[in-house]
C-alpha cells in the first residue's frame, strides 16, 4: 500500500504542473508585452525622427530667408552707392559688386524654393504619418492594457496556487523536497513514473533491483536522464 507521505508527494508533483502552466502563461504575457513596448518605441522613435526631420527643413527654410534679407540689405546700400558715385573706377566696382550681389540672389532664390517644396512635403507627410501613428499607438497601448490585465488575473490565481502549495507539501520528507526542488531547476519534468519498468521520459531500463526499491514507495533517480522515479501502484 502506497505511504500517505508518497501519495503527498506525487499529488505535490501533479499539482505543480498546473502551477507551471499558470506560471508560462505569465512568462508568455510578459514576452508579448515586452514585443507591443518595443513595437511602441519604435513607432514613437520613427515619428520623432520624421517630426525632427520636418524642423530642419523648416529651420532651413527660416535661416535661408534671414540670409535672403541681408541680400536685400546689400542692394539697399548698393542703389544709395550709386546715388554718389563720382568716378568711372568707382561705378564699373558697383557694378561688378552688383554682379556678386545678384547672382547671389538667384542661386539663394532657387535654393529658397527648394527648401520650401521640401519643408511642405515634410510637412504634408507629418500630418499624414501623425494620424496613423497616433491609431497604431492607441491600438497598441489597448493591447498592452488587456494583456496586463490578463496577466493580473492570472499573478492572483497563481498566488491562491502557492498558498495552496504550501499547504500541499506538509508532511512530505524534506529530503524529497530538496530532491524534488534541485531537479526542477535542470528539467520541466522531474518526477517521471516507471512504466514497462522503464523511465517513461528517456526509456532506459530500471534494473530489478531499483524496481524492487521502487515498490517500496520510494525515489531513485533514473540512471540515464536523472529524473526522480516512483512506482505507480496502478501498474503493477
Amino acid at each position: 500500500m502506497r505511504s500517505i507521505e508518497f501519495q503527498k508527494f506525487i499529488d505535490l508533483v501533479t499539482f505543480d504542473q498546473s502551477l507551471v502552466k499558470t506560471e508560462r502563461d505569465i512568462q508568455k504575457f510578459e514576452e508579448v508585452e515586452k514585443s507591443l513596448a518595443q513595437d511602441i518605441q519604435r513607432l514613437q522613435d520613427d515619428f520623432l525622427d520624421l517630426k525632427t526631420t520636418k524642423l530642419q527643413a523648416r529651420k532651413a527654410v527660416d535661416d535661408k530667408e534671414l540670409y535672403m534679407k541681408v541680400v536685400d540689405g546689400k542692394e539697399v546700400e548698393l542703389k544709395d552707392k550709386y546715388k554718389s558715385v563720382t568716378t568711372q573706377k568707382e561705378l564699373k566696382s558697383l557694378e561688378k559688386e552688383t554682379v556678386i550681389v545678384n547672382s547671389d540672389r538667384l542661386e539663394n532664390e532657387q535654393e529658397l524654393i527648394s527648401l520650401w517644396n521640401k519643408a511642405e512635403t515634410l510637412e504634408k507627410n507629418y500630418e499624414a504619418q501623425q494620424k496613423t501613428h497616433d491609431e497604431l499607438t492607441n491600438k497598441l497601448n489597448v493591447e498592452v492594457q488587456s494583456l496586463e490585465k490578463n496577466k493580473t488575473a492570472l499573478k492572483i490565481e497563481l498566488d491562491a496556487l502557492l498558498e495552496q502549495r504550501l499547504i500541499k507539501q506538509e508532511n512530505i520528507p524534506q529530503e524529497w523536497l530538496d530532491m524534488y526542488v534541485n531537479m526542477k531547476g535542470r528539467v520541466n519534468n522531474p518526477v517521471i513514473k516507471v512504466v514497462d519498468d522503464s523511465c517513461d521520459a528517456c526509456f532506459y531500463s530500471v534494473t530489478a533491483r531499483d524496481l524492487q526499491v521502487l515498490r517500496q514507495n520510494k525515489l531513485l533517480q533514473c540512471r540515464d536522464c536523472y529524473r526522480l522515479l516512483y512506482f505507480d501502484s496502478m501498474n503493477k
